[in-house]
């Protein structure tokens, strides 16, 4: 912990604190020398054929309109089974259902078949929001319109465009979130012939002016029709016309490749479970392998690096010596990934005796969220800065971690319950109010009032969320002017200005 830190260690966070207070950076994103060097190793790195291993994203559909618009029916088509209640009753699908299944020529996906957004009360507001939450983890969101629900109203653009009013905020959100829209006009009870026609058509107008959406019109409840095969090549055309990115990569590009050597610094506690590494070092250990790069792993002694007795200290030194010696004799693209909490140990024992980096390092914290937030490092630099600027007591901070597993507080020093606290009051005073968010849900950002509930978010790496969730809690805390920052990257700063450069300068981003 922070109270054991060696002489060398202490003065760095005397230096780090001063840095804190004294002065500010600027942060842009360039070519750092690592990738530089390895650049043309890196070419032709990634080799050819289907995505596999930890490369397959999971594609996530959420299925959004009113009551009783046909989405739980979509959702059954969908499945070939009963995934969801179908009922004439208004309400009846009361939380956001989740089914897991595989499509052909899509692969995996995730399927939200969610509430009627347009229930009124208490109830019907606590419905929306997790409607809502679904749309944002989404990466292609069904809007399933009632087509009956507005008989009688064609030609008549101003009423139609009222009783549309849900379906036009969903549509709404989702170009705000990066959705991309598919519509699909259920004509379920309407009779064929001109008026249904023109109905459409009027629907069509109001929805998707630019004509640029895709479009089903269909009876989801025709027997006629083979509804789950027509449904399932449109979501396959839906999909093929997402704007989300491909997945991201937890390591550099430049890092995954035959030439390179990857050294995995894996310290254990109390809280580490048995039988398998943690979620971040399994996904990057097998990354690393799948790209053809070779990789060492080391159970770093932190008890001994850390304590008092300076000839344990030296032996567990003389012991990372000798494992890092082939790394740095290799003359291939290198990179030393290490446990965020080590970094106190790893960025001074990776310096030569003038103070220079012996070789790129960065943190699994940092690899998870590169790849969780679709890249996104420099955005949670903006919370290091709200650091460096200041925070006082009676400012509230949220530390929040995708996982939720027992926290041993008695035995280990949890990151997030015991060293992120414990580092804080030694930089910021005590009075700070820390909340804590484990597992999927997560708070309200925003005062009821308005404006931003949080001066600062700590997050971890997200390995136990899908990356759409992470990007959607991104969203949020950019929606909510809330600046956020990452475990590793805070851990970084504390130790140093210049750890915090170099775990950024492996991904090409430069203070």
């Amino acid at each position: 912990c922070w109270w054991w830190m060696s002489a060398a260690a202490a003065a760095a966070g005397q230096a780090a604190r001063a840095y804190h207070t004294n002065s500010s950076c600027s942060y842009t994103t360039s070519p750092a020398p690592a990738q530089q060097a390895a650049a043309a190793a890196a070419e032709a790195a990634l080799p050819p054929g289907p995505q596999k291993g930890s490369d397959v994203p999971r594609i996530n559909i959420g299925v959004f309109g009113v009551m009783n618009a046909g989405k739980s029916t979509l959702m059954n088509a969908i499945t070939r089974q009963e995934t969801s209640i179908v009922d004439a009753t208004p309400g009846t699908t009361a939380d956001v259902k989740t089914s897991l299944m595989e499509l052909h020529d899509l692969g995996p996906v995730k399927l939200f078949d969610t509430a009627g957004i347009d229930e009124s009360g208490e109830l019907g507001e606590k419905k929306r929001k997790k409607s809502l939450a679904a749309l944002k983890e989404s990466d292609v969101g069904v809007l399933v319109v009632d087509v009956s629900r507005q008989q009688n109203m064609q030609g008549q653009l101003d009423r139609l465009k009222g009783s549309l009013k849900w379906e036009l905020q969903v549509l709404q959100d989702a170009e705000h979130y990066s959705v991309v829209p598919l519509l699909l006009l259920n004509l379920k009870g309407c009779q064929p012939g001109p008026d249904t026609n023109q109905l459409v058509s009027d629907i069509q107008a109001i929805l998707d002016p630019a004509n640029s959406h895709l479009q089903l019109v269909v009876d989801l409840h025709d027997p006629a029709v083979d509804v789950p095969t027509r449904v399932a090549a449109f979501l396959q055309d839906g999909v093929s016309r997402s704007r989300k990115r491909p997945a991201t990569r937890s390591l550099p590009e430049w890092a995954l490749t035959p030439e390179s050597a990857v050294f995995l610094n894996i310290p254990m506690d109390a809280e580490t479970p048995s039988m398998r590494l943690l979620r971040p070092q399994a996904l990057v250990q097998e990354e690393a392998i799948r790209y053809w790069a070779t990789t060492t792993a080391y159970r770093m002694d932190l008890g001994a690096a850390r304590c008092g007795d300076p000839a344990a200290v030296a032996r567990e030194r003389a012991r990372f010596n000798k494992a890092i010696e082939p790394l740095l004799k290799h003359d291939g693209p290198k990179l030393l990934v290490t446990d965020s909490q080590a970094m106190d140990i790893v960025h001074p024992w990776t310096l030569d005796e003038s103070g220079h980096s012996l070789l790129p390092i960065t943190t699994f914290s940092i690899a998870m969220i590169h790849r969780q937030s679709g890249g996104k490092l420099p955005l949670f630099i903006e919370g290091i800065k709200a650091l460096e600027q200041g925070l006082s007591a009676g400012d509230r901070v949220l530390i929040a971690e995708a996982c939720n597993h027992n926290r041993i507080t008695d035995n280990c020093n949890d990151i997030g319950m015991v060293q992120i606290p414990q580092k804080l009051e030694k930089l910021c005073g005590k009075g700070l109010k820390l909340e804590h968010a484990f597992g999927r849900e997560y708070p309200d950002l925003e005062e009821e009032e308005g404006g931003p509930k949080f001066k600062l978010a700590l997050h971890c790496g997200g390995c136990m969320v899908d990356p759409q969730k992470m990007r959607a809690r991104i969203s949020d805390m950019e929606d909510a002017g809330v600046p956020v920052t990452n475990y590793g990257l805070f851990l970084s700063w504390v130790q140093s200005p210049e750890a915090l450069k170099r775990v950024l300068e492996p991904w090409g981003v430069q203070i």
